[in-house]
């Protein structure tokens, strides 16, 4: 048997004929042979784009409210533990391995992948350390993810775009019906999405949801003149509740606005007034997070974006950023980009908009089976725009390194395009320490 925590993981990685299989039926029978009960609330997170930062938000709010909060995400960025926190803090192997070998115990002849592995292990985790709230981010799409085996108190749709097409659908309407699998009958349902597919309004109708839609019932307000943001949602009984905080760098005022309305739709609005302070410390590793390369002190924009969405609003973000002060008169930043993407994305749609603001393409690729060469990925940005300066490298380490040392000091390198990318990269940053 497995000894330690990475030996588990290469054991479960290699369990499963196939890396991902929508099906909840050998899921729910390990399940109910491992005894596994419902958290006392749970929140079930869906959608394409911000899933990771409005359980952020929750569970800060929630840890600083002196909830026992138990949170589940994916994918991580270096260690497994990120996926599976209490109290905002990682969980150790021990606990982690002690999981993997009851579920391995379990299941018998039933073979699991590797999602359905950790999502059971996080459930039996937060069993045994008595959560009082578990929030859990879906995987792939809703319907037929493994978090779906237990019925949430309130379910949580974010930003719906393209992605995983090949599982979810081609459009929205289709995407957003996958998502909206998480709905549950007479259930409360919080929409995040300002304009979400009619897929999704019908179905939380069909099911006759208590529905909270961002823009109607709940929105933030950034414009406060005094660094402040103002939400206004409503309460679990109807009334409506204001709420001042800070403004949370890292993290789009529409997803904090949807955690906010999340927790207040399940009957936490006590927590919200008094932990909200707490918001604006809130750095979500590899979500437009800022920070310096260790070795040359070269200002780095890290991000995880790998859609036409993400993609998008890193492109607001970089120029806001690079926006240069109207009294000095200055040319924008030099941005230099760092950047390995899966070959199953819209990868031509990306480009199109990261062309606008990078000046030098530094282009590689990760070891994932699935991650579209460097060659190619350079072939197809040519193809888009004939001139733009790029160099292809073979590791994301070396094109990191490379951007980094040729930078000047007010010069900006950014990482997008993966979880892997950023990975890759991040470690040579100060964020690592």
């Amino acid at each position: 048997m497995p000894s330690n925590l990475q030996e588990w993981l290469a054991y479960i990685a290699r369990l499963h004929p196939r890396e991902i299989e929508l099906d909840l039926g050998r899921i729910r029978r390990v399940s109910e042979s491992m005894l596994l009960v419902k958290p006392p609330t749970v929140i079930t997170v869906a959608g394409t784009n911000g899933k990771g930062s409005v359980v952020a938000v929750m569970e800060q709010i929630l840890f600083q409210a002196g909830v026992e909060v138990g949170s589940y995400t994916s994918p991580h960025i270096h260690r497994f533990n990120e996926r599976i926190r209490l109290r905002g803090l990682p969980c150790d192997d021990d606990l982690i391995c002690e999981a993997f070998s009851q579920i391995d115990s379990a299941r018998g002849e039933i073979s699991l992948s590797y999602f359905e592995f950790s999502t059971l292990a996080a459930l039996w985790i937060f069993q045994q350390q008595e959560v009082s709230v578990a929030l859990l981010e879906v995987g792939l799409g809703g319907r037929l993810d493994a978090v779906n085996i237990i019925d949430p108190d309130v379910s949580v749709i974010t930003a719906i775009g393209l992605d995983h097409q090949d599982w979810l659908g081609d459009n929205r309407e289709a995407i957003g019906l996958e998502k909206a699998g998480i709905l549950r009958p007479r259930g409360i349902f919080v929409c995040g999405d300002p304009d979400p597919p009619l897929t999704v309004i019908q179905k939380a109708n069909e099911l006759s949801c208590f529905s909270f839609y961002q823009g109607q019932h709940f929105h933030i307000q950034t414009d406060m003149g005094d660094e402040s943001t103002q939400w206004r949602g409503v309460s679990s009984d109807g009334r409506s509740i204001s709420i001042a905080f800070p403004e949370v760098s890292g993290v789009l005022p529409i997803n904090a606005s949807t955690a906010l309305q999340a927790l207040a739709s399940g009957g936490m609005e006590a927590n919200l007034t008094e932990s909200a302070a707490f918001l604006a410390p809130i750095e979500l590793p590899g979500r437009q997070e800022l920070t310096v390369d260790r070795q040359t002190a070269v200002p780095v924009l890290l991000d995880v974006a790998h859609n036409a969405d993400s993609i998008d609003a890193l492109v607001v973000a970089i120029k806001r950023l690079l926006q240069p002060e109207p009294a000095m008169c200055a040319e924008r930043r030099k941005v230099r980009l760092v950047i390995a993407v899966m070959s199953d994305k819209d990868v031509e749609t990306m480009l199109a908009s990261l062309v606008s603001i990078a000046d030098i393409w530094y282009i590689s690729q990760v070891e994932d089976s699935r991650c579209l060469p460097a060659k190619e990925l350079g072939r197809r940005l040519k193809k888009l725009d004939a001139a733009a300066p790029m160099r292809c490298f073979d590791r994301v380490a070396e094109a990191y390194r490379a951007a980094c040392e040729e930078a000047m000091k007010e010069e900006l390198v950014v990482v997008a395009g993966s979880f892997h990318t950023v990975a890759a990269a991040r470690v040579f940053c100060q964020a690592f320490e």
